[in-house]
């Protein structure tokens, strides 16, 4: 069995990503320490960077680690309280917080000898500690972007990013703007609705949308984490199934989101203004869920301009490119994050990151750092999952046990990837983000790592069931007994063993009726 010999890994962000990462590379063996410059753990969900009304766009049974389920006390759509809680409870159940290093930043990762040096500043002042390996869990939402406007600055009310409207007094009884259309943007717009004396959304462009819950109160979350409906998004490469559905069968798929698009606008019933430009999977890479706004939005709480502000002429005056003038309080900007990486050496950043594109074998792995990974990148409808996941394949790999191809070809992988990206989701081409792209990524980090692709036992719920956590539970242990016996297959009863076997039945069937017509 392949041990880390107490090698020491490091690890920056305490956020989702960060915990799991810690908690596998611990029970591998390693020596871990996790930094964080916020004084909680927990990364985007806490309480300082959470605006009023926040909830998960995953039900609680996706939006889990796989061996920790939420309690059956929180909503089926968690809050950003019950999030906190969840992550709390996952450091306590698992004894984390000996690992966590809260209030302490690191503000350089240089490349020496054998691992890396990190600088950080904390409590105790200013230290220069030394790793074996060193895993990046920061987040991608890590600089809020707002835009540069003119007389921004000069102007008379209140400008913020929607992570820092935190305080629910900043909306009660004011005007307020917000600017966008993702979901943060219609979370905020909600909220201004129902506090504020009055709301407007300006946006550019509408995305698509999810409700909550589809008929019978399923929640929505379902019709996306399957593989069934994940086999009509275009992956990078494909079963022959997908080949024809993204091929001859092209028009079947069309004809298959142009109805479910329809479908979801009718049951959020939609204002016709709030229609994307096209039908799904166009804009997948900015779907959320988000009922209260168009609630909001049908009582008329919320005023909708499809514009965007073109300056602060002055005052609390904001104007709009199409030269209405509106009059605010406060400004909310929900337009997005910078990916930054400030505290990488600079010759480490640029090998990371090319042209603002993130150069991550299979969203993980800088092909000439091996000890250098990235935990979080694979962004997608399901974070938790794919964290936990990539988490066992680098620790896998720290510890010898990964055959990964030659670096060219792994930078030749990256770019045949981050073309595909660039093709299905313009609107994220910097490489960190999978959105549903969820079992594909998911199965090749399996097959890397010699595990099973196949969780279920039959091809019917392999495809058509949510895509759950659980389902993954045993990873940490499936990987020990490849250690100890090789890899073993899974029973699993596919479409083709089933139709056999079906037909085997037919024929026995039809035989036994000829034999017995026979003698009579």
């Amino acid at each position: 069995m392949t041990s880390a010999g107490g090698k020491r890994v490091g690890i920056i962000g305490a956020g989702i990503a960060g915990l799991v990462t810690a908690k596998v590379m611990r029970d591998d063996g390693f020596d871990v320490v996790v930094f964080d410059k916020e004084d909680a753990a927990g990364g985007v969900w806490i309480e300082a960077r959470t605006y009023p009304g926040l909830r998960t766009n995953n039900s609680r049974d996706t939006y889990a680690y796989s061996e920790h389920p939420y309690p059956e006390s929180s909503d089926v759509f968690p809050t950003a309280g019950q999030v906190r809680e969840y992550l709390a409870s996952y450091v306590e159940r698992f004894g984390l917080s000996a690992l966590l290093r809260l209030s302490t930043e690191v503000i350089r990762v240089t490349e020496v000898d054998d691992g890396f040096e990190l600088k950080v500043v904390g409590p105790e002042g200013v230290e220069d500690l030394r790793f074996d390996f060193v895993v990046v869990c920061a987040g991608v939402f890590s600089t809020p972007r707002i835009p540069d406007i003119e007389g921004r600055a000069e102007f008379g009310g209140v400008v913020l990013h929607s992570s820092q409207a935190t305080d629910p007094s900043v909306f009660a009884g004011r005007r307020v703007i917000v600017v966008g259309a993702g979901k943060s943007a219609l979370d905020c717009a909600a909220y201004a609705g129902e506090h504020a004396r009055e709301c407007t959304l300006v946006f550019r462009k509408a995305h698509p949308m999810l409700p909550r819950f589809m008929p019978g109160g399923v929640p929505s979350d379902r019709i996306v984490l399957n593989r069934f409906t994940e086999s009509f998004f275009r992956y990078h490469r494909q079963t022959r199934i997908e080949r024809f559905l993204h091929g001859p069968g092209k028009g079947i798929t069309e004809k298959y989101w142009r109805l479910l698009s329809a479908y979801l606008r009718l049951l959020l019933r939609s204002p016709k203004i709030m229609t994307p430009d096209a039908p799904l999977p166009a804009g997948i890479e900015n779907l959320g869920v988000s009922d209260e706004f168009f609630r909001m939005a049908r009582r008329r709480r919320i005023a909708l301009r499809r514009d965007r502000i073109a300056a602060f002429p002055g005052g609390t005056a904001v104007e709009l490119a199409g030269g209405t003038r509106l009059d605010a309080d406060v400004v909310v900007f929900a337009t997005g994050w910078r990916q930054e990486l400030e505290f990488l050496a600079p010759e480490l950043e640029k090998t990371v990151r090319t042209e603002g594109r993130f150069q991550l074998y299979r969203h993980i792995l800088p092909p000439t750092l091996p000890r250098l990974g990235f935990i979080g990148y694979a962004s997608s409808d399901a974070c938790q999952l794919t964290a936990e996941i990539s988490a066992h394949w680098l620790s896998q790999h720290f510890l010898g046990e990964l055959a990964l191809p030659k670096a060219d070809d792994m930078h030749s992988e990256i770019t045949r990837v981050g073309k595909w990206l660039g093709e299905v989701m313009p609107a994220r081409p910097e490489g960190y983000y999978l959105g549903p792209y969820l079992t594909h990524h998911i199965d090749e980090l399996m097959r890397d790592m010699g595990l099973p692709v196949r969780r279920t036992d039959n091809f019917v719920s392999e495809y058509f069931d949510t895509l759950l956590p659980g389902r993954y539970a045993d990873l940490a242990e499936e990987r020990l007994q490849l250690r100890v016996r090789g890899s073993r297959r899974r029973r699993y009863m596919s479409a083709g063993r089933s139709l056999g076997g079906l037909a085997a039945l037919t024929l026995a069937y039809a035989a036994y009726r000829r034999l017995r017509g026979s003698s009579n």
